[in-house]
């Protein structure tokens, strides 16, 4: 559940592109509150993907601010306690951020073991024993411990999709991020994935979610944001966004999707 402890404030966030003629972000203001799992909906081409990306300055912004656990990432330099100007460190603060694509981006040439370790043992230097343990507990806790030395040729896309999940579990991260983590799946193994991911919610991890899943969105979301042409038009809870929904854009978008 949210707790109302602010974990990521973004304000008035843009994203342009062309020399302002396409605005893929206009001006997005929202609050991701710890414990928040923040569902974004929209039509393609709203926006929700560049929002995501833009969390973890995959995609950097045109404009605006994006104050992670008080730290504005936006900035190449920040205060701090003492006043002095320090370098933002983004990559320390990517660590903190999981991120699961639509495409699994695991490394064909490695095991789904060795998938799983690199990063902790390169990054947070983790020794090889203590990654090897807690890979294969995240790997039983999504019924796949028997594949840690199987190659990803070997796997189904939902069981890859699932890797992916715990792979980014393996940082410890502070909030998850899924871009459209089920649209590359095949229709029957959506529902594989989009159990893991109720039950990190369910856990308390923040997360922001794009999906065109509207059954996840309604029963898992703490909070909905609607996006069009780059906007954040409408905000509520599932509740809200779904059952009593106001702006003319939403209400046309749910009448198509539902």
């Amino acid at each position: 559940m949210a707790t109302g402890d602010k974990l990521i404030q973004v304000r008035d966030l843009k994203k342009y592109y062309n020399k302002g003629a396409i605005k893929a972000l206009d001006g997005v203001t929202v609050d991701i509150d710890r414990g928040d799992v923040m569902v974004v909906i929209g039509p393609s081409g709203s926006g929700k993907s560049t929002f995501l990306r833009s969390l973890n300055l995959m995609e950097q912004p045109t404009g605006g601010a994006i104050i992670f656990d008080g730290v504005d990432i936006t900035k190449p330099k920040v205060p701090d306690a003492s006043g002095k100007l320090v370098r933002v460190n983004i990559d320390q603060h990517r660590q903190k951020m999981g991120m699961v694509f639509q495409h699994f981006n695991l490394f064909p040439h490695m095991t789904i073991l060795d998938n799983m370790t690199l990063a902790p043992i390169q990054v947070k230097h983790m020794n090889k024993a203590e990654a090897e343990k807690k890979a294969l507990a995240l790997l039983a806790r999504v019924g796949l411990q028997d594949r840690a030395e199987a190659y990803p040729i070997q796997l189904s896309g939902g069981q890859k999709q699932r890797i992916a999940i715990v792979r980014a579990l393996m940082m410890e991260p502070e909030v998850m991020l899924f871009d459209e983590p089920t649209s590359a799946l095949d229709p029957e193994m959506v529902g594989e994935v989009l159990e893991v991911m109720k039950e990190l919610a369910q856990e308390g991890m923040t997360m922001v979610v794009v999906t065109h899943e509207m059954g996840f969105a309604r029963e898992v979301g703490s909070r909905v944001l609607f996006m069009a042409d780059g906007k954040l038009l409408e905000q509520g809870t599932p509740d809200e966004i779904f059952g009593h929904p106001t702006h003319p854009r939403l209400q046309d978008f749910l009448s198509r999707v539902l």
